[in-house]
């Protein structure tokens, strides 16, 4: 079964013939380990954005150029969290 992350990228700019590893957009990023990612996807300094060097290409593949926004900012926009109930004992202050 195909990764999410990789469907989405196909739904929005199509397939090719190769791999992610390949193409312009794919980098390793180091901290304490070597991660990969994807630059039009995203990068959100977790593993959400981690990217697999086998991934079948998307259509920006080996090095379309790409000036929108990181498809994970636009694939979280208008998600709102879900509101907590308050704790025990806790203040509710209200704004007027």
């Amino acid at each position: 079964m195909m990764h999410r992350k990789i469907e989405l990228m196909h739904n929005l700019f199509g397939k090719k013939t190769g791999f992610c590893k390949d193409c312009g957009h794919f980098y390793l990023k180091q901290y304490s380990n070597v991660y990969q990612k994807c630059e039009v996807y995203g990068d959100s300094h977790g593993e959400g954005t981690d990217w697999k060097a086998t991934y079948p290409a998307c259509g920006l593949y080996p090095d379309a150029p790409y000036k929108g926004r990181n498809v994970v900012k636009l694939e979280n926009r208008g998600k709102k969290k879900k509101l907590e109930k308050p704790l025990e004992g806790q203040l509710k202050i209200e704004v007027y």
